[in-house]
């Protein structure tokens, strides 16, 4: 119905136990069908000593169905002719090739048929309609389509709404911006940093896009559009009343998305996919709200290619009865990603996530939200390096670090390295921006 808030009501307002039981059944399907039709879950199950029929309950598939990890599809990729890891249908069905973006190590390659490409397009209509959004609406892409799937699955949800498309592929910064002026689309799509990059830009061509009537900024492949000081900062940049953030995996198709309500989260799309948080380090499953742990997914859009209680590494923070205005019951993630369990900075004792240190440094005038963060063990414990630049040429650079310093240590109960670096010193990227930069891997 027009005039409905839920693009599916039955299944955005089911009790949780209506929507575990229907997890369970999905999850039994699934593993019988990778089973018959993946080599790769074939050796991962009868290793241990699984078959299909063993998962009946929850507590089967919590403790007794093995995890998959990156590294599996990896070496099934290496050993397979048609270079993709995992697939439980033949090559020819793969209509769309694409491949992680090699943040962690090497490229996993990622096939999708034609159906997957739908059924996935599916998961954005529920926030795209929750948010006002219409078919005839139009969305500007201010992004290259390249081999990272994050972006793509926007434009296929775009599509699926039927909304005009837009597309600012191989346009320059500049050129994007007077095109948005000009074209006025009610959405654009790209990551957190470089869309507040754009609004750096047009003030320097003289521009301002807050006149281009921009009602939704949008994206993903960063934690920005949740954390609150660069949502109020794209707000502002943009004149946008609306940021919607979009939690994805590319190789399961995980999306979660925000709701009207509450800006700082994502529900988990619970239609395309299960999720549960684990200890990162036991793997023991943490079914409590309120618990820190890390995401573990199994997807229902990739049968081509199935995930199955796949490990993601991301830490996140589950609220399994979300209750702030919208109706919505699937699973809240507030703060969306916290870090990463192989990314754990632990400082004098001290958890440090990335997306605090993030929310930490918009706090303090005068600096940009352009920073890196170095990540080192000298000797028996870690240390974090925070570089950031200054808003102004002519900044007090010994000013903003004691100000940095202090900020931190108040509020992490931490002291981190503090460097404050001229504007524009950082590299600006299209795509997802390389914030993290962990010499630990690398024995230094």
């Amino acid at each position: 119905m027009a005039d409905d808030r839920y693009w599916n009501r039955p299944t955005q307002t089911a009790p949780r136990e209506v929507l575990d039981a229907v997890h369970l059944e999905r999850i039994q399907h699934l593993i019988a069908w990778s089973y018959r039709n993946s080599p790769l879950y074939r050796r991962l199950y009868d290793a241990a000593d699984i078959k299909p029929e063993d998962i009946k309950t929850w507590d089967d598939f919590h403790h007794r169905l093995p995890f998959t990890d990156k590294p599996d599809f990896l070496a099934d990729q290496d050993r397979q002719p048609s270079g993709y890891g995992g697939l439980a249908l033949p090559a020819d069905a793969i209509q769309m090739h694409f491949h992680t973006t090699g943040t962690t190590g090497r490229f996993l390659n990622e096939g999708f048929t034609q159906y997957e490409m739908q059924k996935s397009a599916t998961q954005y209509c529920y926030s795209y309609w929750d948010h006002g959004i219409r078919p005839g609406d139009s969305v500007y892409f201010c992004f290259n389509f390249g081999m990272w799937i994050g972006l793509w699955s926007i434009y296929w949800g775009a599509r699926n709404m039927n909304l005009r498309i837009l597309a600012g592929g191989g346009a320059a910064s500049t050129e994007r911006v007077r095109q948005i002026l000009a074209l006025r689309p009610k959405i654009v799509v790209g990551t957190p940093t470089y869309l507040l990059h754009l609004v750096e830009v047009a003030r320097q061509e003289g521009l301002d896009l807050r006149d281009a009537g921009v009602q939704m900024v949008m994206g993903g492949g960063e934690p920005g559009f949740s954390v609150p000081i660069t949502r109020e900062s794209l707000m502002k940049g943009w004149g946008a009343t609306q940021v919607l953030d979009a939690y994805g995996i590319g190789e399961t198709m995980h999306v979660a998305q925000g709701c009207l309500e509450w800006g700082g989260g994502v529900h988990t799309i619970e239609d395309v996919v299960h999720s549960f948080t684990a200890d990162p380090e036991t793997g023991a499953p943490m079914l409590e709200s309120g618990q820190i742990g890390e995401n573990i997914v199994t997807s229902y859009t990739h049968f081509s290619q199935p995930f199955i209680k796949y490990r993601t590494h991301d830490l996140v923070q589950r609220d399994l009865h979300p209750d702030h205005g919208c109706g919505w019951t699937w699973a809240h993630l507030p703060g969306v990603v916290l870090g990463r369990s192989d990314f754990m900075v632990t400082i004098r004792g001290t958890n440090v996530y990335p997306t605090a240190v993030e929310n930490l440094v918009g706090g303090v005038a005068g600096l940009t939200n352009h920073y890196e963060l170095h990540i080192t063990r000298p000797g028996a414990f870690d240390e974090m390096l925070v570089k950031v630049e200054a808003a102004a040429l002519n900044a007090d650079h010994g000013a903003l670090s004691t100000q940095l310093d202090e900020h931190f240590r108040r509020n992490l109960g931490v002291r981190l390295g503090v460097e404050i670096l001229k504007p524009d010193t950082l590299p600006r990227y299209e795509l997802k921006t390389k914030r993290i930069f962990d010499a630990r891997r690398d024995g230094k």
